[in-house]
């Protein structure tokens, strides 16, 4: 560009000139390495974008969405971060709140009574921060989408149709808050549901809400439930449509405790098969060692892999599990190993966490063959026997 069209277009158009407002994205760290992968590359130093970022999170019932909800409140409480939390859901429980550590006097909770309310508040909060200047990081949450009526839904009689109505109200609105929230600098999550794409064109789930939703966020996670039983369940996290933070189609399975939420067990566990899958580590048996020690033997003494897999110093997984839980520093430092890792070896990495989701994994994962097997339970009865 000319230093003439430069100068003339800075003075005509001042405000649009201004290049501080493309900041360093800053993250919240989610306490789970796998999940701050999936959302942005970064075991350790990634998590929940923060600066002026929308993320959408979507899921069937009961796959863990609101847990996840109370568990980011939390750990953004511990960091000194401001949370406001529009419930239209209803929810959660102050039980459950104070179960997962959240900070009832702390914690902004409101519960707005349709969908332009809830674009007022976020609207009156962006205005509040800059004439206060305050430069303390928010996390605005809507919990959720699918559930919030649109005022045009509340004064109609219960008989009259109203079509599209959330998809209208939501690509009003979004477009004006977009500006404003980056502005001030804050992360909204909007929680969704997921319903079955009768029309069997293109994904087999879709949340309602309109295309807008997938237009404004950054990041787009699909949650759903795997395993589930009286203790717990497997939560799978993928992005499978949109990541502007990060390569999509990545996945990562945590377990959740129904009582304890995401202890740090399941979350090393679930970080152990997560350095497993991109080579970090590798096992033999019971056994496992550091891949980065196989190949420093390798180069060192000449050595071919099998070779030097046996000579290797090894270690019960279990042994390695315990050191991560009981030493913070040796935690530290394998997630920042990780993280170079993963940084060295992106394309590699990402092939590997690849999440190629075909219709019967769909099906699977959002309880269609609950429903299926219910519908000929007959013929169950009789496999069974």
């Amino acid at each position: 560009m000319s230093k003439n069209l430069k100068s003339f277009l800075s003075k005509k158009y001042p405000d649009s000139m201004d290049t501080d407002i493309i900041t360093e994205i800053k993250y919240l760290d989610t306490e789970i390495p796998t999940l701050n992968y999936v959302i942005s590359g970064k075991p350790l130093t990634g998590g929940l974008p923060m600066t002026g970022k929308i993320s959408i999170m979507y899921g069937p019932e009961g796959c863990g969405k609101t847990s996840f909800v109370i568990h980011m409140i939390a750990i953004a409480q511990k960091k000194g971060i401001d949370v406001v939390y529009l419930d239209t859901e209803r929810s959660i429980t102050k039980t459950r709140l104070i179960q997962f550590g959240v900070d009832l006097d702390k914690l902004i909770y409101l519960t707005p009574a349709y969908m332009e309310e809830c674009f007022d508040i976020i609207e009156n909060i962006c205005k509040e921060k800059l004439i206060e200047e305050d430069k303390n990081p928010i996390l605005i949450i809507w919990d959720s989408i699918a559930m919030t009526p649109t005022l045009a839904e509340i004064e109609r009689k219960a008989d009259v149709m109203e079509i599209a109505s959330q998809a209208g109200v939501l690509t009003r609105n979004l477009r004006r808050i977009r500006g404003k929230i980056q502005k001030i600098e804050a992360s909204l999550l909007l929680i969704n549901q997921a319903r079955e794409n009768q029309d069997r064109y293109g994904d087999i789930f879709k949340m309602p809400g309109g295309k807008m939703l997938l237009h404004c966020a950054d990041v787009i996670l699909r949650v759903s439930r795997h395993k589930p039983d009286t203790e717990g369940q497997d939560i799978k996290v993928a992005t499978p449509t949109k990541n502007r933070l990060f390569r999509p189609f990545q996945q990562t399975i945590i377990k959740f405790d129904y009582v304890k939420g995401f202890t740090k067990e399941n979350i090393i566990d679930s970080f152990c098969e997560f350095l497993k899958q991109i080579g970090i580590l590798g096992s033999a048996g019971a056994y496992c060692y550091l891949s980065t020690d196989v190949k420093k033997l390798m180069v060192e003494e000449n050595l071919s892999e099998k070779e030097a897999v046996k000579q290797v110093k090894k270690f019960y997984k279990k042994d390695f599990v315990d050191r991560l839980l009981n030493d913070e520093e040796y935690y530290q430092q394998i997630l920042a190993d990780s993280e170079e890792y993963v940084n060295k070896n992106i394309a590699m990495v990402t092939r590997l966490m690849l999440d190629p989701m075909s219709e019967t994994d769909a099906l699977e994962e959002y309880d269609i063959n609950n429903r299926i097997t219910t519908n000929n339970s007959n013929m169950i009865g009789e496999e069974d026997q």
